[in-house]
């Protein structure tokens, strides 16, 4: 009985049919198959076992360096995966921008970190530019279908993330540098199209000043060294507001308070809350015990009873 044994050539051929149907997992098995029978389009095989590699698990940005050392030590030219067409250096150059991107947004850890984060992500911004351009990103397209993207685009919103981490790392000890980066921000966010709505509430929440009701410090940045606190102000000491920096917004529901009162009261409020928790719990506790004592009282008691009526 003859068993027909496929050549490396059409097991690569069948290959590329499975990708064409999306068959994936049929496809890296077959190339597999192929690179084992060292047929001549083994090294090409590697490139699509790669690509598939990074359709798969697109947040892992090894897959992206190995698919870009794999295209620059084959240089294959122009590479066909299903639809897509692409050439191998183009694509190698954007898998780097692929995995710095990753690399970086899994960076986290204090203000000098988040610092380096956002120079690093503005640099990679401007290499999106340089490198992609106005070309569209054939990575989006190859995992996600996406043919509207451009370098460009891709470079204006990571340019505004970078600014965005730069004033995270910046609004502790200088609210207004962080809301000039926040302006950047927005600037880039309205240019890749995006309203950037967050970045102006923040813009205008980071550049706010007020004078603390309680200790008279003055202050810059609400939410980060100033909050609002709900009060009853009356109509005698609402007259009395006529500083430059208001201690309450205009509705007068709240006063302005700076963060290390507001830290102060906060603690104060846990540590009484706290003890009242810590008496009332042992109070109850006391009480259970004593029911449980007069429990078994009862209990004993009527065991006594029903010995005596025997």
């Amino acid at each position: 009985m003859a068993f027909l044994f496929k050549s490396g050539d059409e097991l690569f051929d069948e290959a590329v049919n499975h990708i064409n149907l999306k068959e994936y997992v049929k496809a890296r098995a077959d190339f597999s198959k192929c690179i084992e029978k060292g047929a001549s389009k083994s090294s090409l095989a590697s490139i699509y076992i790669s690509i598939i590699a990074m359709v798969q698990n697109p947040e892992n940005p090894n897959n992206y360096k190995t698919l870009a050392n794999n295209l620059r030590s084959v240089n294959p030219g122009m590479v066909e995966f299903g639809l897509t067409q692409v050439d191998g250096m183009r694509l190698a150059d954007e898998c780097d921008l692929v995995a710095q991107r990753i690399i970086l947004m899994s960076t986290n850890g204090n203000a000098a970190v988040r610092e380096k984060k956002g120079k690093d992500l503005i640099q990679l911004g401007l290499q999106y530019q340089i490198k992609i351009g106005k070309d569209t990103l054939k990575t989006n397209e190859l995992i996600y279908g996406d043919t509207a993207t451009s370098g460009i685009k891709e470079s204006l919103s990571i340019q505004a993330l970078g600014y965005e981490t730069l004033a995270s790392s910046a609004v502790l000890t200088d609210p207004k540098q962080a809301a000039e980066y926040l302006q950047n921000a927005y600037n880039y966010r309205r240019q890749a199209g995006d309203d950037g709505s967050h970045d102006k509430q923040l813009i205008e929440s980071y550049s706010k000043s007020a004078k603390c009701w309680i200790c008279g410090r003055t202050t810059t940045g609400e939410g980060i060294h100033f909050l609002a606190m709900s009060s009853e102000i009356t109509p005698f000491m609402r007259n009395g507001q006529d500083d430059l920096l208001k201690s309450a917004p205009a509705n007068f529901e709240a006063v302005y308070v700076c963060r290390p009162c507001y830290s102060a009261i906060s603690r104060r409020s846990d540590a009484i809350s706290r003890k009242y928790y810590d008496d009332a719990i042992r109070d109850l506790r006391a009480t259970e015990a004593r029911l449980q004592m007069e429990i078994a009282e009862v209990r004993a008691y009527a065991s006594s009873m029903a010995i005596r009526m025997r």
